[in-house]
C-alpha cells in the first residue's frame, strides 16, 4: 500500500468513526429523551419507524438518481442532516420536534450509507476486504456514541451536544475522501428486480436481518432495558456494547470465504435472532443482557458486512452502485417493519413477547437463501487481515 493510499484509507475510516459515532448518541438518546418528555412506548416506536420510512424513500429516490452525484457529495449532505436532527429535539421537546429529527436522522442514513459503500465499491475489484474496515470503524463509533452517556454523568443533552460535534467534524473529513466523478447511469440490468438477478436473493436475506437487528436495537431494546429498571447510564452501555460487538462480527466476515461462507452465513442469522428474542425475555440480568446483545451483535454484524460485499461481486464493476444501493433498501425496510410489527402486537400481548416474536424472525430469512461459495471471491483467497477501505 503506498503512503498516498494509506492517507486515503484513514481519511475513509475516520468520516465512518465519526458520522457513526454521532449516529450512535442519536439512535440511543433520541428514544430516552421522548421517554423523558413524556412520550410513550408506543410513540416511541412510530418515531423510529418514521425514521425508518425516511430512509427507504431516500435510499429509493437515491438509487434512482445516483449517477448524478459524486458520492462525496452524499456523505458531506448526511453529516448536515444528521447535526440537524439533534438540533430539532435541542431546541425543543415537541412531538413536531422529535417527528423532524427521525425524518432528518432517517435521510441522513440512507445518504451516509449509499455514499460511502458506493465510494468504497468503486474503488476496489475485491468488495469485502474494504467493507470490512468500513464495518469495523462504524462499529466502533455506534459503541463509542452510547457509551458517552455515562461518560458525560448520564446527562443525555450533554451527550447529544458531543455527538453533534463529532458528526461536523465527519462533514470535515469528509473533504478528503477521492474526488471521484459520478458514476455512469446504470445498465438495463442493474434495474431488474434483485430478485430476479442470481446470486443476490443471499444479500437480501442478510440485509434484511442486519435491519431487523438494528430496527429493534435503535427502539425496543433501550425501552425494554429501562423498563427493567436500568439507569440510563447502564441502557446506553448495554446497547453501545453489543452494537459494538458487531464490530468483531464484522471482522470475521472477512474469514467467510470458499466452503466456510455457507456455516458462517447460516450461523450468523440464528445467533442473530436467538439472542435479541432472548434480551427481550430476560432483560433484568445486565451480566445476562450483555452476553445476548453481544450474541446477536456478533451475527448481526457478520450479516451487514456479506450483505453489500455478496451484492457488489454478483454483478458487473458498472453496475455495482445501484445494485448495493437497492440492496441496501431492503435493509432500511426492515429497520421499518420490526418497530411497527410491535407496535401492532402490543394491542394483544406486553411487550417482551411482542419484541420477541419479532426478533425470532431475524433469524428465519437468511436461513433460506444460502449464499453460493466463492460469491465473495475466489474459493481459495486467504482471509484478509484487516485492509483498507
Amino acid at each position: 500500500m503506498t503512503w498516498r493510499e494509506l492517507i486515503r484509507s484513514r481519511w475513509t475510516a475516520a468520516t465512518g468513526f465519526l458520522f457513526c459515532h454521532g449516529l450512535g448518541v442519536s439512535t440511543v438518546v433520541l428514544p430516552l429523551l421522548a421517554l423523558a418528555a413524556g412520550f410513550g412506548a408506543q410513540t416511541v416506536g412510530l418515531l423510529v419507524a418514521v425514521s425508518a420510512a425516511a430512509q427507504i424513500l431516500a435510499r429509493v429516490g437515491l438509487t434512482r438518481v445516483l449517477h448524478r452525484f459524486p458520492e462525496r457529495q452524499l456523505v458531506i449532505a448526511s453529516a448536515a442532516l444528521l447535526c440537524l436532527s439533534g438540533a430539532a429535539v435541542l431546541l425543543s421537546e415537541s412531538l413536531a420536534a422529535f417527528l423532524a429529527a427521525h425524518l432528518l436522522q432517517g435521510i441522513a442514513r440512507a445518504c451516509f450509507w449509499v455514499g460511502l459503500q458506493v465510494h468504497v465499491v468503486r474503488r476496489t475489484d475485491d468488495p469485502l476486504r474494504p467493507l470490512v474496515v468500513v464495518h469495523l470503524v462504524a462499529g466502533v463509533g455506534m459503541v463509542s456514541g452510547p457509551a458517552t452517556i455515562g461518560l458525560l454523568g448520564g446527562s443525555l443533552t450533554g451527550t447529544l451536544v458531543a455527538g453533534i460535534g463529532a458528526t461536523a467534524a465527519a462533514g470535515l473529513t469528509t473533504l478528503g475522501l477521492d474526488r471521484l466523478s459520478a458514476p455512469p447511469p446504470p445498465e438495463r440490468s442493474a434495474r431488474a428486480g434483485v430478485w430476479r438477478r442470481p446470486g443476490l436473493a443471499a444479500a437480501v436475506t442478510a440485509a434484511t436481518s442486519a435491519g431487523t437487528w438494528r430496527g429493534l436495537l435503535n427502539s425496543y431494546v433501550p425501552v425494554v432495558l429501562a423498563a427493567a429498571g436500568h439507569s440510563d447510564a447502564t441502557v446506553g452501555l448495554l446497547v453501545g456494547l453489543g452494537s459494538g460487538v458487531g464490530v468483531v462480527g464484522s471482522t470475521t466476515a472477512g474469514f467467510a470465504r470458499g466452503r466456510a461462507l455457507r456455516p458462517v452465513y447460516a450461523a450468523a442469522a440464528v445467533v442473530t435472532g436467538a439472542g435479541l428474542a432472548a434480551v427481550a425475555v430476560w432483560p433484568g440480568q445486565p451480566a445476562v443482557a450483555l452476553a445476548l446483545l453481544a450474541g446477536s451483535g456478533a451475527g448481526a454484524g457478520i450479516m451487514q458486512t456479506l450483505s453489500p460485499a455478496l451484492a457488489a461481486r454478483a454483478v458487473p464493476p458498472a453496475d455495482r452502485g445501484p445494485v448495493v444501493a437497492t440492496v441496501g433498501t431492503y435493509r432500511a425496510g426492515a429497520l421499518l417493519c420490526a418497530p411497527l410489527g410491535i407496535v401492532a402486537l402490543l394491542a394483544a400481548v406486553p411487550l417482551g413477547p411482542a419484541m420477541a416474536a419479532v426478533a425470532a424472525t431475524t433469524a428465519l430469512p437468511a436461513l433460506t437463501r444460502w449464499p453460493r461459495p466463492g460469491s465473495t471471491g475466489p474459493p481459495d483467497d486467504p482471509p484478509p487481515p484487516g485492509g483498507s477501505a
